[in-house]
């Protein structure tokens, strides 16, 4: 709005030179830069000033095209890297479901269907595993949420129960990086459920362990996807092309149009400078879906994590809770 606002400034500041120039309205009369007593002021295009703007709005027209193509793809690669992110953020999502549908039918239970204390124990075990690795990962991952991987974060999560205690100094005596601290869930998760089939709570035959390998292997490749996208989204030679046809085509707008448009122009500079910027910008948030580099205004829509974190979360106990009893013996 603002790059608008000061578009349609030049603009007015620019036909008033012009006509001030031209002598085609009186000093004395400011109004009358704008309209006369006949109507709106169109420029006389026999002048020298005139039949010379009017070669820069053919140039104009040629970059016209350009810029709208240029443009409009560009947009919709960006929209397209959105999606992708998008789909894997899903992604993680139905891999963690996909798993704890796995422990949750391969478990112990009793001869009525029931589950035991040590089955729900497993179960309970690995859900919380799963919360807290996806919470650092999301702190390794988006910006707005790194304070959680930091000493502090981390016994701020102990405190609210996110994990206990033992797991804490475990974290903490890790010699790895803190955007790798949710490798440690993440493998809890799978030497958990190992643990379980040599006790016997869990079915431990080749086909189920080769399962449960198969999907943790699904969630890290998931899990890696994102970074990886988002630290190759788009070269940076790329977006600064495009940066700059956009700005040279808005600012030559108020010149190039006066010769056609005169002291209308300046209506048609505020709407093509806000629909091109404005594509552009939406072109900046689809390539920034995590707002890590903080373009989007506070009232912006980008990608919510809290509702993903929160979805996530539910599938540690949906499938527990969902296959508490069974209506079979």
């Amino acid at each position: 709005l603002k790059t608008t606002l000061g578009n349609c400034l030049f603009c007015l500041v620019f036909i008033v030179l012009v006509q001030q120039s031209i002598g085609v309205a009186d000093y004395h009369h400011p109004t009358q830069f704008f309209w006369t007593t006949d109507g709106v002021i169109l420029p006389d295009k026999e002048l020298p000033l005139v039949r010379n703007l009017s070669l820069v709005g053919k140039i104009w027209g040629y970059q016209r095209t350009l810029t709208t193509f240029v443009l409009t793809f560009f947009v919709n690669r960006a929209f397209g890297f959105w999606q992708n992110v998008y789909s894997d953020c899903r992604r993680i999502q139905n891999s963690l479901d996909g798993y704890f549908l796995i422990l949750s039918t391969n478990v112990k239970r009793n001869d009525d269907g029931t589950l035991p204390p040590e089955s729900v124990k497993l179960l309970d075990d690995v859900g919380q595993y799963s919360r807290l690795c996806h919470a650092l990962y999301w702190a390794s991952t988006a910006q707005r949420f790194q304070v959680l991987q930091t000493p502090m974060g981390l016994q701020r999560m102990e405190s609210r129960g996110m994990m206990t205690k033992s797991q804490l100094k475990v974290l903490q005596s890790l010699d790895v990086s803190d955007d790798q601290l949710k490798l440690a869930p993440l493998e809890w998760m799978l030497i958990r459920p190992i643990q379980a089939m040599d006790q016997g709570i869990m079915a431990g035959d080749t086909a189920t362990k080769g399962m449960c390998l198969k999907q943790m292997g699904k969630l890290r490749d998931s899990y890696m996807a994102i970074p990886n996208k988002l630290a190759g989204r788009m070269p940076l030679a790329y977006t600064h092309f495009v940066q700059i046809l956009v700005d040279t085509f808005v600012l030559l707008t108020p010149i190039a149009l006066y010769a056609e448009l005169g002291t209308y122009s300046v209506f048609a500079v505020g709407i093509i400078t806000l629909f091109y910027t404005g594509l552009l910008n939406l072109a900046k948030i689809f390539l920034d879906p995590l707002n890590n580099d903080n373009f989007c205004e506070e009232d912006a829509n980008f990608m919510d994590l809290g509702v993903l974190i929160r979805e996530s979360n539910g599938a540690s106990t949906r499938w527990t809770r969902a296959g508490a009893r069974l209506p079979f013996d």
